[in-house]
């Protein structure tokens, strides 16, 4: 299988709509053609070593720090969510087993 080599303008525009906020990761990378994955790492990259990973030599801004941050949260949340459910789905899963026909 052939590994695509993306320019760092590419990169760089990349992680800084991934960063803005406006879509998830996952959306931006569907939206930009490439893996997931490869989104998440040039996005650690450049948090990394930003001054490396940023053509203008400019760090991320505060601003982008926040968005993470809530964005983070909002993972947290959904995390808590889905193991709640699943909990839940476990204990009904036993009750109705424990039925007799």
């Amino acid at each position: 299988m052939q590994r695509n080599r993306y320019d760092d303008s590419f990169k760089a525009e990349a992680v800084s709509l991934a960063l803005s906020g406006e879509l998830s990761y996952a959306e931006v990378a569907r939206d930009l053609g490439i893996n997931y994955g490869t989104l998440t790492n040039w996005i650690y990259e450049t948090m990394k070593n930003p001054k490396a990973a940023s053509t203008k030599g400019q760090s991320p801004s505060r601003q982008d720090y926040q968005t993470l941050e809530r964005q983070l949260k909002a993972a947290h949340k959904e995390l808590d969510l889905r193991k709640r459910e699943i909990e839940f789905l476990k204990k009904a899963s036993a009750y109705f087993a424990s039925l007799k026909p």
